[in-house]
């Protein structure tokens, strides 16, 4: 058996090597993510290490190959913490084995299959989907088309978008039960539109659900936003109280036992801040049913949506809200927020409108926006009474 090691930037980057070195027959060993040495370790690019392996010789002269197998069994101990015998190897690898031989008729195969994927790749990129969850949609690729070579545009298209639907499925809140909890808290940065939400979330209920709704407010930094969600308060002819410290919850909400339901807006401040963490999670101390919602805007770049959500998870945070859809043609963000947080999206927000901007996930809508094949879809088909 002969064994080689590779240091690419993709595993099909690694294909035509490992055909010219050891032939149609070779099977992948192991793989493994690296780094290429960096300027005193700094700007050092991630890499996949390789390692490819020969098959055994077939035929009258295998006997006589045998012992070269035994020679080289010893650098697969170096690669891997397992020892095999030469039986345990190769059925080990049986099932790896043509992982090159189903994707390859040739030398020039590889670049053939990915080329289907090309602009699919670029246009996820361009959506600000990281390089992570691309190559997750990628293996689901692989695991659900054998021929991608034999696939018609349509097909590949409609294979992305039922991918993109169940990964955004799987991460949508599930439908509220009977249980719903009495203090409903929105947290968030500030300029998220927490307060416009907060309104559309009370509208809903009280138009549609026929609830019986109060509203606090401990937004108290921000100038007019009292006002602007006792505006909100008068038109729906619905109870607000103005909470100036935790301390002032229980008092309010006495005040409110009349309602079936709170729904209460924190301050937005600069997530950087340690204070203001520690000053949200006063306010989430309340001893009743409670559910906090993170409400991130969707114009927000990716890389700060991410360290906002890191800054702030020592909050209790239950469910996500992503708002201002509209308002951007970059749509990413929403895919990374489901694959690496466990909070399910509960809605989305898409337009100023209240309440009837606001509306719960629609996977297909969405998954067709971030792929750009529906870009003249303003809106899902959801009407506002579904949304709550």
């Amino acid at each position: 058996m002969k064994i080689k090691t590779y240091v690419v930037n993709t595993l099909p980057e690694a294909y035509p090597m490992i055909l010219e070195d050891l032939g149609k027959e070779a099977i992948i060993l192991k793989t493994k993510s690296v780094h290429a040495p960096g300027f005193f370790g700094m700007l050092r690019k991630k890499k996949l290490e390789v390692v490819a392996a020969s098959d055994l010789a077939e035929g009258p002269n295998r006997e006589e190959e045998t012992p070269t197998l035994k020679e080289e069994v010893k650098p697969v101990e170096d690669v891997s913490t397992n020892v095999f015998t030469q039986e345990a190897l190769l059925k080990e690898l049986s099932e790896v084995k043509g992982l090159i031989r189903s994707m390859t008729n040739g030398d020039q195969q590889s670049s053939i299959i990915l080329q289907p994927l090309e602009k699919w790749v670029e246009r996820l990129k361009d959506q600000e989907v990281d390089e992570e969850v691309i190559d997750f949609i990628l293996k689901q690729v692989r695991l659900r088309v054998e021929k991608l070579e034999e696939l018609g545009a349509e097909e590949i298209e409609k294979t992305l978008v039922s991918i993109l639907e169940q990964l955004i499925a799987e991460g949508m809140a599930k439908e509220a039960d009977d249980s719903t909890p009495y203090l409903t808290t929105l947290v968030g940065p500030t300029g998220v539109g927490k307060t416009t939400t907060l309104a559309k979330l009370a509208a809903a209920r009280v138009l549609h659900g026929r609830v019986r709704v109060g509203l606090l407010t401990a937004d108290t930094y921000r100038i007019g936003a009292v006002e602007q969600l006792k505006t909100y308060a008068n038109i729906l002819n619905i109870p607000i109280e103005v909470v100036q410290t935790p301390e002032d919850i229980q008092p309010c909400i006495d005040r409110l036992k009349g309602c079936q339901m709170i729904l209460m807006d924190s301050a937005g401040r600069n997530y950087l801040e340690d204070q203001y963490i520690e000053d949200i999670n006063g306010y989430l101390g309340f001893d009743a049913p409670q559910e906090n919602y993170l409400v991130l805007s969707m114009t927000t770049r990716w890389r700060d949506m991410k360290k906002i959500t890191e800054k702030m998870k020592s909050v209790p945070i239950d469910k996500l809200i992503l708002t201002k859809w509209d308002e951007t043609t970059c749509y990413g963000a929403a895919l990374n927020m489901l694959y690496h947080y466990p909070y399910p999206l509960a809605y989305l927000c898409i337009g100023q409108g209240v309440p009837q901007d606001i509306m719960t996930p629609d996977p297909a809508f969405m998954a067709k926006k971030i792929l750009g094949v529906d870009e003249h879809a303003e809106r899902s088909s959801l009407s506002v009474e579904k949304t709550i």
